[in-house]
């Protein structure tokens, strides 16, 4: 251990550097920036990371701005995320909102660049493989749909209804999700899920999964001090 890591600084076996930036359209002071986390001796970036700054002199040293990043992703990820704020947004808080939005795209052969059948969450967290659904009565409809199970940081899951249309963006939309279920319940959904005929009939084992079985343990805790009230 370095005596930076003893004295709780900068990891100087990392280096982090921006490799992209653009202003964005509606306040000039503020930029969408793309940085890469590089190691030392190694012989490039292991991973990127999004951000939105309003500090000009983050360009020279970027760990001096603290403001919130999407980090964990590919090069590609990480540019396409970029190029979407820098298009998609006016001002600081509408880049911020629509950042952690944004789902990753998972097939896009058509760019020549295959990525992992996965999704990333806010913070990194990684889903399991995507589950492809195709309900027949939806075939008419442009674009596809898939189904998420994400391993919470609490260790339950949350099991997601993702939509994607490759005409309009090239990122999965949540179109329906559950959070909080213990594992055995996340595969039961899914499975009823990938079974469902339609959209409507999905749907309504979202709202119903809702109702039964999404349920924080701190809610059962309220609901125990108010019983003893």
């Amino acid at each position: 251990m370095s005596d930076d890591d003893e004295r709780g600084g900068i990891d100087d076996r990392f280096e982090i550097l921006e490799v992209w930036r653009r202003p964005l359209r509606g306040d000039g002071a503020a930029a969408v920036r793309v940085l890469a986390k590089v190691e030392a001796g190694a012989y490039g970036p292991e991973e990127y990371a999004v951000g939105i700054t309003t500090r000009p002199d983050a360009q020279l040293a970027p760990l001096l701005d603290e403001a919130d990043l999407f980090t964990g992703l590919s090069f590609a990820e990480a540019h396409w995320v970029a190029a979407v704020l820098a298009s998609a947004a006016d001002r600081v808080e509408d880049a911020e909102s629509l950042l952690f939005d944004l789902r990753i795209p998972v097939d896009l052969a058509w760019r020549d660049v295959d990525l992992a059948s996965e999704v990333i969450e806010p913070g990194g967290l990684r889903s399991s493989p995507l589950v492809p659904w195709e309900p027949e009565a939806e075939a008419s409809r442009p674009g596809r749909y898939a189904i998420a199970t994400y391993t919470l940081d609490c260790g339950h899951q949350a099991v997601e209804l993702l939509r994607q249309d490759p005409d309009a963006a090239p990122f999965w939309v949540e179109d329906g999700a559950v959070d909080h279920l213990v594992a055995r319940d996340a595969r039961s959904l899914t499975r009823l899920l990938h079974r469902a005929a339609n959209l409507e009939e999905a749907h309504a084992l979202i709202a119903s999964a809702q109702a039964n079985l999404a349920r924080h343990p701190d809610d059962d805790d309220e609901d125990d001090a108010d019983g003893r009230e």
